[in-house]
Parts: C-alpha cells; structure tokens; sequence
C-alpha cells in the first residue's frame, strides 16, 4: 500500500513536469513509477495467494505464487527499459530539441530522489525480515530507480546551467534505460537461483 501511495504520487508529477518541459526522460520516469505502481498491486495479491493454505491441487501450499510475482515484477522493468531505450534513441535519430528544465522540475527529481531511497530501505528491511523475494525484488527497482532518477537530475543541472549543441536529455534516457535492463535481468536471481 505505501510503494503503490508513493509511486502514484511521484507518477502523476513527473508526467506533469515532464509534459510541461518536453522532458522523455521525466516522463519516461514517470511511467516507471507507474509500473512501480503496478508491481505493488501484483506483490499484494502474490502475497494473498502464497499465503493459502495448501488444497488437493496444491498439496504443499501456495508458496511458489510469490516467486511467480517476483517474476513479474522483473517483465514489468524489462518492459519500461524497453520503452525508455525506444524514445530515447527515437529523439537522438529526430535530432529532438533539449527540453527546457524549471526550478520546480529539478525540486520534483530531487523529492523523487528521497522518497525512492527511503523505499529501498523500507522494502528490503521488510523484505529481509519476513524472507520475501518479491520485496527485496522491489527494494532493489526502488534503488534502481533512484539512481535513474539522480541521472536525469544531473542532466537537467547541466541543461539548466549550459546551453549544450546535442539532446543530453535523450542520452541520458538511453544510459538510464540500459540501466534498467540490467537491473531487470539482476531482479529475475535471487540468492543465486533464478526465479
């Protein structure tokens, strides 16, 4: 309930402030949260499910429902990279102008940043402590998208200071979106084992 609050929340003002600037990677951002959003909703019922208690077709329990939401929590950040990676080179390709950042879109990043980050530490604690793989899975997209989050915030100071002769603003999307591939790949192992 607190990630799907959270991401909601960071969802609707990135999109704003990424519409309102022309920003991909805000707006790309955004849509990330959204799934954030979306992966809270599915861990919810992975837990209602695994904690069923066993039946005749599942004679050892309904445990393995969290593994299958782990999973798609991972398909989930595959599908957001992939639509980061798309926009961003698209924009490269079009020779897109770089968009103009406000003072209030840099203050929106640098909330975002704080809240992703308490997150982190909320989910993988929990996480730790009731041996969830989904969580310590969402802990660690929190994490990632902090750092995604801090990229795109380095590349509007610099866009806000200089005025740069190419889009930092899309390749900064392409480096955030490789970087969440690999963190949906490193999110389907979880102590060693592939879920």
């Amino acid at each position: 309930i607190v990630g799907i609050i959270c991401n909601l929340i960071l969802c609707f003002f990135k999109i704003v402030v990424g519409s309102i600037t022309g920003s991909i990677s805000i707006v790309a951002d955004g849509l990330n949260n959204l799934s954030d959003m979306g992966s809270s909703v599915i861990a919810m019922l992975g837990f209602k499910l695994a904690d069923k208690p066993a039946d005749e077709d599942h004679p050892f329990g309904h445990g393995r429902m969290e593994y299958m939401s782990a999973f798609i929590v991972a398909v989930l950040i595959f599908l957001v990279g992939f639509e980061l990676l798309k926009s961003s080179v698209s924009a490269l390709i079009n020779g897109d102008k770089q968009p103009e950042y406000t003072f209030f879109a840099l203050i929106v990043l640098i909330v975002s940043i704080l809240i992703k980050f308490w997150l982190f530490l909320f989910n993988r604690k929990i996480g730790k402590k009731i041996n969830s793989d989904t969580l310590i899975a969402t802990a660690q997209d929190s994490l990632n998208d902090m750092v995604a989050t801090s990229v795109i915030l380095l590349s509007a100071i610099i866009s806000y200071i200089f005025t740069l002769p190419f889009n930092l603003d899309a390749v900064m999307g392409v480096f955030v979106a490789v970087f969440i591939l690999l963190s949906g790949s490193a999110t389907l192992y979880t102590d060693g084992e592939t879920i």
